[in-house]
């Protein structure tokens, strides 16, 4: 029964939350809000799957939609600590605020509760995608000098933005990939999936130990 409970995202996800535990301390600041992030992120990978495998609940997407809103409106956020988006950090402010009033409302009174809701999904991944692609272009056209490899926020963007653009195609061929899996019995589908969460986590760790090693 563990072996269903183990795959990729949740060993990734597992190794990032202690990462964060390990490397966030104190000095790291706004930073350790990560920790609580991943935490949230774990037990809602532990809830789903007892409600799927213990429960026998097909449905359990609930705490799942809950977990997207909760993160995409985090890292929007978050975005708006970084010192190159203080110029439009009432941009930040309203797309987050934009982005929870959309999914509140999908969640409630269109895609529902029980089902996963792709159209929260997708408008939260274009968000990010422009936010990361705007810092990301406002590092390159700075006058000072950053090193990039060594800069915390520089992983965290990228790391978003490969995610969510993977994301966003995942789930707009995802009907295509349902009909190939049945065909083929290859689910190209969940080894994207499990890249594209290898690729964020990553970035997290890296991006953690960016942090810490700055506020040395």
């Amino acid at each position: 029964m563990i072996n269903s409970y183990l795959n990729v995202t949740v060993i990734a996800e597992w190794c990032t939350f202690i990462a964060s535990v390990l490397l966030l301390d104190k000095k790291t600041t706004h930073w350790r809000l990560f920790i609580i992030l991943l935490f949230l992120v774990l037990c809602t990978e532990t809830a789903g799957w007892y409600m799927y495998n213990k429960l026998g609940m097909f449905n359990n997407a609930l705490p799942f939609n809950i977990l997207m809103l909760l993160s995409n409106v985090f890292f929007i956020w978050f975005f708006s600590t970084a010192t190159a988006l203080q110029q439009v950090k009432k941009w930040l402010t309203f797309f987050s605020s934009f982005f929870l009033a959309f999914g509140l409302i999908n969640l409630f009174f269109f895609q529902g509760l029980w089902v996963y809701n792709s159209f929260s999904e997708s408008l939260g991944d274009i968000i990010l995608v422009l936010i990361c692609c705007y810092f990301i272009f406002t590092l390159l056209k700075a006058r000072e000098h950053i090193d990039l490899l060594r800069f915390d926020y520089f992983w965290l963007a990228t790391g978003l933005l490969f995610y969510c653009l993977g994301s966003a195609l995942l789930y707009q061929f995802s009907n295509l990939l349902g009909k190939y899996y049945e065909h083929t019995k290859v689910n190209i589908g969940e080894y994207i999936n499990y890249a594209l969460n290898l690729i964020l986590y990553s970035s997290l760790i890296i991006a953690f130990i960016c942090r810490r090693k700055t506020t040395r």
